[in-house]
């Protein structure tokens, strides 16, 4: 691996995964865009067929260069929603890497909706795990609650709970790990895996997220440090 541990790297997540040995990270928990933009028809949200089918060429590719990276104990953790669920599900089928588990992720809030449809308060993380991955508490549900909100504590329209990633790195690793998010964003997942003392790669395309990123990641191994020393 020619890439420093602990650090979010400003680049596209597959310039990223080619710095990176192959069976070397052991899980990836990510949050890529949900492609739910304008329609190739016109107005609109994402709707015809061949929109979803063009975007699970851009899913699989960063799937399957994923899974190349994972240890065969390792998994894949990703957030989408009920649109990006079908594309998701062409690419899985396109790699023939399935789909193990669909998390429910329940916000204990509402969103903002249109008034021919329900109001959205869930999202969903679909777990695509390598043949030897486990899950020893088999007793989890795959409905989880973590409250959330319209207001982000850290600013970016897509952030996700750092005590959702927090359960995701626990049920998924041990401590010393490598954890990797290919979409970084705010640095939840950085921070996350930090705290819980995992090693961590991160990328991040936008430079001002990615040097933000860096910063939380740097103030949770701080948090961390202080803590062993305490204890």
């Amino acid at each position: 691996m020619t890439l420093a541990l602990n650090r979010v790297y400003n680049t596209d997540c597959m310039e990223g995964m080619n710095q990176i040995t192959a069976m070397s990270i052991d899980a990836i928990i990510t949050d890529p865009p949900y492609m739910i933009g304008a329609r190739s028809v016109g107005t609109g949200k994402i709707n015809p067929w061949s929109d979803y089918c063009n975007a699970a060429f851009w899913y699989a590719a960063w799937l399957g260069r994923a899974r190349k990276l994972l240890k065969p104990t390792g998994c894949l953790w990703t957030f989408l929603n009920w649109r990006s669920i079908v594309t998701f599900q062409k690419a899985a089928a396109d790699l023939d890497w399935p789909i193990e588990s669909m998390l429910v992720w329940d916000k204990g809030w509402i969103g903002p909706g249109g008034e021919k449809g329900l109001r959205p308060s869930y999202e969903l993380v679909a777990l695509f795990p390598m043949p030897d991955f486990k899950i020893t508490d088999r007793s989890l549900p795959d409905i989880q609650r973590f409250k959330w909100s319209s207001s982000k504590p850290h600013g970016h329209p897509a952030e996700k709970p750092e005590e959702l990633i927090k359960w995701l790195v626990a049920i998924s690793t041990k401590p010393g790990m490598l954890i990797c998010d290919l979409f970084s964003g705010s640095g939840t997942t950085g921070a996350a895996s930090a705290k819980a003392g995992r090693n961590f790669i991160g990328f991040e395309t936008d430079l001002n997220w990615c040097n933000f990123a860096n910063k939380r990641l740097e103030a949770a191994k701080s948090q961390q440090s202080l803590f062993r020393q305490i204890i």
